[in-house]
């Protein structure tokens, strides 16, 4: 399998921006911990380079790859954090664009389009997005040939600690409809899927962020002819966002797993926003199996 992966990275410290953390100087340290995680957890689950230790043989034999790599961080300027990838540097490579820093989620759009033909799946994923699954894409193949290219499954982003009530959140689970009525309609029926014994349940979403994307080549060139690829929207939250999730939204029926089997697709934010203190903010809704 081969795949692409498109990742939009900045960061420049401007104090006093409370809300974008690409522009914290306070998160400095921990943008550089997610982007490494990020650009590490690729290869460390999907790539060549994993191993089976034989302490008897005093040898290690060498894994098939799950999939064949190349990752393509985007930056503008000086606006970034890879100096300090140096010891990683071979595990992507860098392309510098002539843009607005608020605006390198399209450019990796431009980049995806440019390799149409050449990949398996192309993914958008921005740069503190993890994925831990050794079967994220099995689960995605497995999705798209029941359900046809139409649907695209977004995985549902989390974000843990180990204090608190809440240990793991899905961030972007539910959004009031309106905010997304004005480019989707979520009528669809729900889908269901047979997995590992079990009918794994998909619904229309009324927030299908994730931070990130997954599109087969059908999929790609689906979207790359619909009339929202690179059409200059940017009315969806803000630039960053809209480039995350606006043109998919408009050109797919976006389904994620529901909540009780969230886990079948998911991906880590490595730079928590949400989870610290949201107790004091929400009530709380017991599941009746955990009663």
């Amino acid at each position: 399998m081969r795949v692409l992966v498109a990742m939009p990275h900045f960061f420049g410290e401007a104090a006093g921006d409370k809300t974008n953390q690409s522009r914290q100087p306070a998160k400095r340290a921990e943008r550089i911990r997610a982007l490494i995680n990020s650009i590490a957890g690729f290869h460390q689950i999907f790539g060549d380079q994993v191993y089976g230790l034989d302490h008897g043989k005093r040898e290690v034999q060498q894994s098939a790859a799950i999939a064949s790599l190349d990752l393509v961080v985007c930056t503008a300027g000086a606006s970034h954090l890879l100096d300090e990838l140096k010891p990683i540097s071979s595990l992507y490579r860098n392309h510098v664009a002539s843009v607005d820093p608020i605006m390198l989620g399209f450019e990796c759009h431009r980049l995806m389009r440019q390799a149409q033909g050449q990949y398996d799946y192309y993914c958008y994923v921005e740069d503190d997005i993890i994925i831990k699954d050794p079967l994220f894409f099995r689960k995605l193949e497995l999705f798209d040939s029941e359900f046809g290219h139409d649907a695209l499954l977004q995985p549902n982003r989390y974000e843990i600690r180990l204090s608190g009530p809440i240990h793991k959140l899905y961030v972007d689970y539910g959004l009031r409809p309106a905010v997304t009525a004005l480019y989707q309609s979520v009528s669809g029926a729900a889908l269901e899927l047979a997995f590992a014994g079990h009918t794994v349940r998909f619904e229309r979403t009324t927030y299908p962020s994730a931070g990130s994307f997954f599109l087969n080549a059908a999929q790609l060139a689906h979207w790359v002819a619909s009339p929202y690829f690179l059409d200059g929207d940017i009315s969806y939250m803000s630039s960053l966002d809209s480039a995350a999730t606006l043109s998919i939204m408009k050109t797919f029926q976006v389904y994620k797993p529901v909540i009780d089997q969230a886990w079948f697709l998911e991906v880590e934010h490595a730079s928590p926003r949400w989870i610290g203190g949201i107790e004091n903010q929400v009530r709380f809704v017991r599941h009746k199996d955990n009663a």
